[in-house]
């Protein structure tokens, strides 16, 4: 399908290299007494990268008050795709970005919340919530929608639509995410975790406003992990 297609291409354009920290870039230190000065001058990074001779070999982590030499499970390519980094920082906060022949960047748990990750999800949410929409389109009665996501819901979708007048195309077009997924749930035409939907919509807001986010602290990458694992497990199915 075209969402399949879009989010290969979004896959290979797009990648963490377009968006980490470059070296040169970086608030780094060259031992412990300077890491701690360079720390303390920069309250918002809990990393402070070590570099020696020109090249980054490990870091000063604030939480721990000690230098350690960056490990392989540390690093990832500049190559890695957006969707693939989000699984990464399932398991770590951070990682270093290995270049050609050294170590050329950073990425932190909060740069999900850049403009091209929050691109990758909208374009994933759209199609998630265009083939839910297509699975159930033929029975949207107004007793199916007002069954399944009750009157109140059901009341001020009818609202909006004959508030628009001219305008409003169908009440359809007052759906969100949210409401698609439930009734396409309801129908069984798709298969998802009714515990998911919230946290569906919350992504979809985040992806979609400039000033909300995918994360706001650590916890939320996992719930993002868990809604771009189930988004892609539904567009395969489709």
């Amino acid at each position: 399908m075209a969402t399949s297609e879009n989010l290969k291409r979004l896959a290979t354009t797009f990648t963490v290299r377009d968006f980490m920290v470059r070296t040169r870039d970086l608030a780094c230190a060259t031992g412990k007494p300077d890491a701690l000065a360079v720390s303390n001058a920069n309250p918002d990074f809990s990393v402070i990268p070590i570099k020696k001779s020109g090249r980054v070999s490990g870091y000063y982590s604030r939480d721990s008050r000690r230098i350690t030499l960056i490990k392989v499970k540390e690093l990832i390519s500049d190559g890695t795709g957006i969707l693939d980094l989000v699984d990464v920082f399932e398991h770590q906060e951070f990682a270093f970005v290995l270049g050609p022949r050294q170590i050329d960047g950073y990425v932190h748990f909060s740069d999900l919340n850049h403009s091209l990750v929050k691109l990758t999800f909208y374009v994933l949410l759209e199609g998630v919530e265009k083939f839910a929409l297509d699975s159930v389109k033929v029975r949207l009665t107004d007793d199916f929608l007002t069954a399944t996501l009750g009157e109140p819901r059901f009341s001020q979708i009818q609202r909006l639509y004959k508030s628009s007048g001219d305008a409003g195309q169908s009440p359809i077009n007052y759906l969100n995410i949210a409401d698609v997924l439930k009734l396409a749930r309801k129908a069984g035409t798709i298969d998802i975790d009714a515990s998911l939907i919230p946290a569906v919509k919350r992504v979809r807001n985040g992806a979609a406003h400039v000033s909300e986010n995918l994360v706001s602290g650590y916890n939320d990458v996992k719930t993002l992990a868990h809604v771009k694992n189930e988004c892609m497990r539904v567009l395969r199915s489709s």
